[in-house]
């Protein structure tokens, strides 16, 4: 009990590694940790919670979106770094991109890094196939990822994706590759295969960084609207309190579905900036369908330390606090203002899923490096066939991640 509290007490004074034995407890990073066998099995817990709040206005037609509260994310699990360069992680989500729904198994995952510059994963998880996918959810600039992202992840990669894959990196370049199978937790999407993969190479890399990379899903088993030979493209609107999707093609009988496009990233001082662009086809027996999305976002750090490459992933980590919160001193974290419009569009023939514009404005601010607060506002336009549909919404959410 006395070591326990000590390590407690080290880990709230912020020491960032302190380990009282070989083996035992300890906290590393701000994150408690169990080590076994003189230090080869290191067990980590994963706590994470995203709690969402959200509001829109402008919905006096019928079936208008609509106000509420979700539970985002509500992940608890264990990682384990284990002897011979392989770590384990397990890990179930009690919350959902729907509300309401019910939690489920988020990851199982097993993973051998002893190549040196890459990885093999295999089991359930989120290959790192897009810009926004391939680092943590914590990173990402707003509440939500671009609806491109979701769109083009949909075909064959996303959340608690069945998969084997490599990941591989340089100091400048990054290159991952997948094959792939469906969600984990739909039965009938396990007869669903794929292939995905993304590189990226960082030309600039001074005062400048920049970075450009290409990707690209190939669905060549559909299976995606759980029958096979089903598939279709939609999302929600970039807020996950109403779960209803008017940019929705529906579900065609498809032979094949892709993705692809191209990304750039870059980071200048405080100032960061990404896009992406997608085309998206699916292959019916009445020939090729087309759609197209894509995203412009920047941002700016205003307090704390601006983002930084992470040349294992390929992207941009979120800000840090300088030296931590400390009102008292004058120290309130890292306070980060971001903008991003997003474009995607589904109509082509009689697949009418509709076209999809929104507006965001961001403020994020980090208190600690396991805590964040996001205010986003939305400004948005989705044209129907039958009629147009503008919202103006108003989100909010707190992040605790261990």
């Amino acid at each position: 009990m006395h070591r326990l509290v000590l390590s407690l007490a080290a880990a709230l004074l912020g020491a960032s590694s302190t380990a009282l034995a070989q083996d035992g407890f300890s906290w590393r990073s701000g994150a408690p940790e169990l080590s076994l066998g003189d230090g080869a099995v290191r067990l980590t817990p994963v706590l994470r919670l995203d709690a969402d709040a959200g509001s829109y206005w402008d919905q006096d037609t019928a079936e208008g979106f609509r106000s509420g509260t979700n539970i985002r994310r509500g992940r608890v699990g264990l990682e384990a770094t284990l002897p011979q360069d392989f770590e384990a992680a397990v890990v179930w989500d009690f919350g959902s991109s729907r509300p309401g729904n019910a939690g489920s198994l988020y990851e199982a995952q097993f993973a051998w890094s002893g190549l040196g510059w890459g990885t093999i994963r295999v089991g359930a998880f989120q290959p790192a196939h897009m810009l926004e996918r391939a680092g943590s959810s914590m990173d990402l600039l707003f509440m939500e990822r671009a609806a491109m992202t979701n769109l083009a992840t949909s075909v064959a990669s996303g959340d608690r994706r069945l998969a084997v894959g490599l990941e591989a990196h340089g100091a400048r370049w990054t290159a991952a590759g997948y094959l792939t199978g469906g969600d984990i937790n739909v039965p009938q999407e396990w007869g669903q295969r794929g292939v995905a993969a993304r590189v990226t190479a960082l030309p600039l890399d001074g005062a400048v960084q920049a970075q450009l990379g290409g990707n690209v899903a190939w669905q060549f088993r559909p299976g995606s609207k759980g029958s096979y030979n089903e598939a279709g493209f939609g999302d929600s609107p970039e807020l996950r309190v109403d779960s209803r999707e008017f940019l929705d093609t529906g579900t065609v009988d498809a032979d094949n579905v892709w993705a692809a496009g191209p990304e750039l990233a870059a980071g200048a001082g405080r100032f960061y900036g990404q896009a992406e662009y997608q085309w998206l086809f699916l292959d019916t027996p009445d020939g090729t369908r087309n759609g197209e999305a894509w995203y412009g976002a920047v941002s700016y750090t205003l307090l704390g330390e601006p983002r930084k490459r992470d040349a294992k992933a390929g992207v941009w980590k979120r800000p840090a606090p300088a030296n931590g919160f400390n009102p008292a001193r004058g120290e309130w974290g890292a306070l980060e203002v971001a903008g991003r419009f997003s474009s995607a569009d589904l109509r082509d023939g009689p697949v009418q899923g509709g076209a999809q514009r929104i507006w965001t404005a961001g403020l994020n601010w980090y208190p600690a490096g396991w805590m964040k607060v996001m205010l986003n506002y939305q400004n948005g336009r989705i044209e129907l066939a039958d009629e147009n549909r503008d919202f103006q919404a108003l989100g909010l959410r707190l992040t605790f991640n261990l």
